[in-house]
């Protein structure tokens, strides 16, 4: 079978289970649905084994395990329902025939309405199992997943295939910068040219510039009083251009000679991956906010006080 996989998410989850450090509960969004997909098979698996060959790990790869557990909508339904749910809280009330940890991956958490998500939310956090468990709840909307659920998760967010596509198309027209910042704020051409000719373009293409100098706390109260007026739509655009910038620090191994790529090689040059991943983090944590009645300036002070 073959994957597509993400591989600062493999990395990411393989590092966890190296050190012990794997969460009982991932949400996976931002995706494209067959990469989430198989990225949570590829996880269950690297739990038994992870060589993709054995039988073991086809099994899991071809949802055929007993335990691994694969929820999605059914065919004649348009959500995952609380039937769904609850019939997955009373297999795994029972104990497994075969060795091992058990999985469940729910594919379209965010279809699941307010009482299946409740019924989830009582699945995580009183659990009636007595064997070692791992869930993956996939989103293709976050918004619609309740809060309660994404603060008991480990956010992973995958990057749009569509990035690399749209900046390779864009790098034809604009320079090597201009691209990169485009492409991570919109996901077609055409509104990546319709947003370029925007102030909001140009106020953000100079915030990361100053973003990406600052070194110290000075400098980050310098650009905080600069910047804190700015809107909701600046603040998204903002924050979806420093996420794909790590990650493309974290996973990235082009040369290209440009102000950012060049700032992608000093960075991977002078700071840990652990830093590097820290911050990848708390810019996914700091994302989820952006939804809700925070006010702006009070997200870009706590980015700035958590960097700096």
């Amino acid at each position: 079978m073959q994957l597509d996989l993400d591989n600062r998410v493999s990395l990411e989850l393989s590092r966890a289970k190296e050190n012990n450090r794997l969460l009982h509960v991932y949400l996976f969004y931002g995706g494209d649905k067959k990469t989430m997909l198989d990225e949570a098979r590829f996880f269950a698996a690297s739990l038994y084994c992870g060589c993709l060959e054995c039988n073991t790990c086809k099994s899991i790869l071809n949802d055929n395990h007993l335990n691994v557990k694969h929820i999605s909508i059914a065919s004649d339904k348009t959500m995952i329902t609380k039937e769904q749910i609850n019939d997955l809280e009373n297999e795994f009330s029972m104990t497994s025939l075969v060795t091992g940890p058990r999985v469940y991956i729910i594919d379209g958490i965010d279809t699941a309405s307010v009482a299946a998500q409740n019924s989830l939310l009582k699945f995580i956090e009183e659990p009636t199992y007595k064997d070692e468990v791992y869930g993956i709840l996939i989103a293709y909307d976050l918004n619609n997943v309740l809060t309660t659920i994404k603060s008991r998760c480990g956010l992973i967010r995958f990057m749009p295939k569509s990035f690399e596509q749209i900046n390779e198309q864009l790098r034809l027209e604009y320079n090597i910068d201009d691209a990169f910042i485009l492409a991570s704020i919109a996901k077609n051409v055409n509104t990546c040219k319709e947003i370029y000719q925007s102030e909001d373009f140009a106020l953000v293409k100079e915030m990361f510039y100053d973003f990406i100098k600052v070194n110290n706390s000075k400098d980050s109260v310098l650009f905080y009083f600069k910047y804190r007026d700015l809107t909701k739509q600046q603040l998204i655009y903002f924050l979806n251009i420093l996420i794909v910038f790590y990650h493309e620090t974290l996973t990235s191994h082009k040369l290209l000679s440009s102000v950012i790529y060049d700032k992608i090689v000093t960075l991977k040059q002078n700071t840990s991956n652990e830093v590097l991943e820290k911050r990848f983090s708390l810019l996914l944590a700091i994302e989820t906010k952006i939804k809700y009645n925070v006010l702006e300036k009070n997200i870009l002070h706590e980015l700035i006080i958590s960097f700096f």
